[in-house]
């Protein structure tokens, strides 16, 4: 009996140990499958999407792969251990409940899409550059037929003297500031200029016989602004800016001072040698011509009526001596000055008179309530038999005349469209470019002389 008890005490404690060993056998392969579990969790975050590729489909071979990542971690462990985790399929039965769900199927989809539309967006930006057919518009702005045939433009002095047309105007603002009659003045002055053998600065030149000693020149005025404005530009840019292009730019600045419209002005014009008074009487406007004189004039240089009735409305700023319209009134019994044109408003014509009574030098305004404005009331006043000079009146017993007269009182801005395009094609007339006349350094006289 106590062999049998010793040897059945034996038989446990063999039993024991065995299950012992059975467990322990078991537990290292419980601690290794838990290592690869704690990598799980860490694999799927940094790599869903290589786990959302493996669809439920392969589940036995993609648990195959996760056992291979492991390997090389516990490479210390024996390789028929590996097989073993097959054998501890039941712990890699959760997964079979991960592939039920099927959020892994669902975002295998948007992967595929959301690539594809970047692909798509690329295409927008060479849509773009086809936009710039813009410089055609550009193209077509710098083709300006009058300034282009005849060699001027607009960015002439771009390189040369770049801050030509800033200095210019603000010795015409300053010169304006100070004498409100000079904006006037400098419109008048490129009339005579450019009419008189084209716009050559030849109304500038001093001297006998001249164009200045002719009896049409004598009430011109604003010499001085141009003379300021060239001894301003030879310091910046010497024998570069000729004073016919002062002229033009002066009287451009003039109209846009007093309220007019700022046109682009091509520039390039050179100055002339000569100045002759003989050339004045044939080319200028006498304040006595009728509508057929004036159309004859205007034809002999290229312009057409509607030049003749828009340069006109330049009147619509300065003043007149009264010397300028003396032939429209006449003496009456008593020695009152009576209009001789019956057109002439007598309310207009009574206050015209008596402010010439003292003196034939005397000056009034050539638009009556308007003449510091640039604007269209000028042509409103002719309606109204206001028009100061003969030239002015007549443009309303015209058929072709007055009906322009009278659009041009309705709309300022036809009337300023207007302006733009006449006062383009007069500062063109006759200029010289290239080679022909020179650039003075005195506006007052030729180089040299």
């Amino acid at each position: 009996m106590d062999r049998r008890r010793q040897w059945s005490a034996v038989c446990a404690v063999l039993l024991l140990s065995a299950l012992l060993a059975v467990a322990s056998s078991q537990s290292p392969p419980k601690a290794q499958a838990a290592k690869p579990a704690a990598p799980r969790p860490t694999a799927r975050p940094a790599r869903r999407p290589s786990i959302k590729p493996p669809a439920p489909k392969p589940p036995v071979q993609k648990p195959s792969s996760p056992a291979t990542r492991q390997t090389p971690r516990p490479s210390a462990s024996p390789a028929p251990k590996p097989p073993s985790p097959p054998a501890a399929s039941p712990a890699s039965k959760p997964p079979p409940a991960a592939p039920a769900p099927a959020p892994t199927q669902k975002p295998s989809p948007p992967p595929a899409p959301k690539p594809s539309p970047p692909t798509p967006s690329p295409p927008p930006p060479a849509q773009k550059p086809s936009a710039p057919p813009t410089p055609p518009p550009a193209s077509a702005h710098n083709s300006s037929p009058t300034s282009s045939s005849l060699g001027l433009s607009l960015s002439f002095y771009a390189l040369s003297c770049p801050g030509v047309e800033l200095a210019v105007s603000n010795v015409v603002r300053s010169a304006s500031n100070l004498d409100p009659t000079i904006p006037g003045k400098l419109l008048r002055l490129v009339f005579h200029d450019c009419f008189v053998e084209g716009c050559d600065a030849s109304v500038l030149i001093q001297g006998n016989d001249s164009e200045r000693t002719d009896p049409a020149n004598l009430s011109l005025g604003g010499f001085n602004v141009i003379d300021e404005a060239k001894r301003l530009l030879e310091a910046v840019c010497p024998a570069t800016v000729s004073c016919s292009d002062i002229v033009v730019l002066a009287a451009r600045d003039a109209v846009t001072f007093t309220g007019g419209p700022s046109v682009p002005v091509s520039l390039g014009r050179r100055d002339s040698l000569v100045s002759l008074a003989s050339n004045v009487r044939r080319s200028i406007i006498d304040t006595g011509f009728s509508v057929d004189a004036m159309a004859a004039s205007f034809a002999s240089k290229g312009l057409t009526m509607d030049d003749l009735v828009t340069l006109s409305g330049g009147h619509t700023i300065g003043s007149a001596h009264c010397s300028t319209f003396r032939e429209r009134f006449r003496p009456d019994a008593n020695g009152s000055m009576v209009p001789v044109d019956g057109t002439m408003n007598t309310d207009y014509a009574t206050a015209l008179a008596r402010a010439c009574a003292a003196s034939g030098s005397a000056t009034v305004d050539c638009d009556e309530g308007s003449a510091a404005t640039f604007d269209n009331r000028y042509f409103g006043n002719l309606l109204e038999g206001r028009g100061l000079l003969r030239t002015d009146a007549v443009l309303v017993q015209n058929a072709a005349t007055r009906a322009t007269v009278a659009a041009f009182a309705q709309s300022q801005e036809s009337f300023f469209r207007s302006w733009a395009s006449s006062f383009a094609r007069l500062t063109g007339l006759g200029v010289k470019t290239g080679s022909d006349g020179e650039i003075r350094r005195l506006c007052s006289s030729v180089n040299g002389g």
